[in-house]
């Protein structure tokens, strides 16, 4: 005795919650490696705040360190700080809608699942 099969409409909605939740996972994954980016940015800034504007300040860049101005360099990590306050929020917005389409689907799956089970096409 086979177990029946779904219809297409059910497996194709329970596929894009698959992907949905795969989508979610990628951005919080994306959100924690912004974060620790905004707060080691914030760190710096707060450092050289603490600082003489005549004292010697290198920057890291790639393997390299490279002497600078405390103002030049401040005002480049407020920048960058400005820029990853941004992508923070638009990924927390993108964030949200996945996860609001998810539960919706899930709802909705869930119902149509129920309604099927109950016509008594899947044995349970």
């Amino acid at each position: 005795m086979s177990t029946p099969r779904l219809p297409p409409a059910i497996e194709q909605q329970y596929k894009r919650l698959q992907q949905l939740s795969s989508q979610i996972r990628v951005l919080q994954t994306q959100l924690s490696q912004l974060e620790l980016q905004l707060r080691d940015t914030e760190n710096a800034l707060k450092e050289l705040g603490n600082i003489g504007e005549g004292a010697s300040v290198y920057k890291n860049v790639g393997m390299l360190l490279f002497k600078s101005e405390v103002p030049k360099l401040s005002e480049e990590l407020s920048d960058k700080k400005e820029t990853l306050d941004l992508r923070v929020k638009t990924l927390q917005k993108q964030e949200e809608r996945a996860r609001k389409k998810f539960e919706e689907l899930r709802e909705r799956l869930s119902k149509q699942l129920q309604t099927y089970q109950e016509e008594g096409r899947i044995a349970g």
